[in-house]
């Protein structure tokens, strides 16, 4: 599974790599090194929705710090469940 975060100008003012590092801890703290590979990429068209990120071929989503858990718990771990 692919989990892409946006580090385009507008993504990276509002915290990207802070979101980049939070989903790198909960990744490693669930043991899911080899089911999830994290990639940032370069904008996703939706800079005025920043921080986007992807899971799979899923749409954009955008997250803040206060919504990376919640995400990572509702919809990563939820769609690893569901393979």
């Amino acid at each position: 599974m692919i989990l892409s975060v946006c580090v385009g100008s507008s993504c990276h003012l509002q915290g990207s790599y802070r979101i980049i590092h939070e989903f790198q801890q909960l990744i490693q703290e669930h043991g899911l090194e080899d089911e999830i590979t994290l990639q940032a990429n370069f904008c996703a068209g939706r800079c005025q929705h920043a921080v986007a990120v992807k899971l799979g071929e899923d749409s954009c989503v955008e997250l803040d710090m206060t919504d990376v858990d919640g995400f990572f718990n509702d919809h990563v771990l939820g769609a690893l469940r569901h393979e």
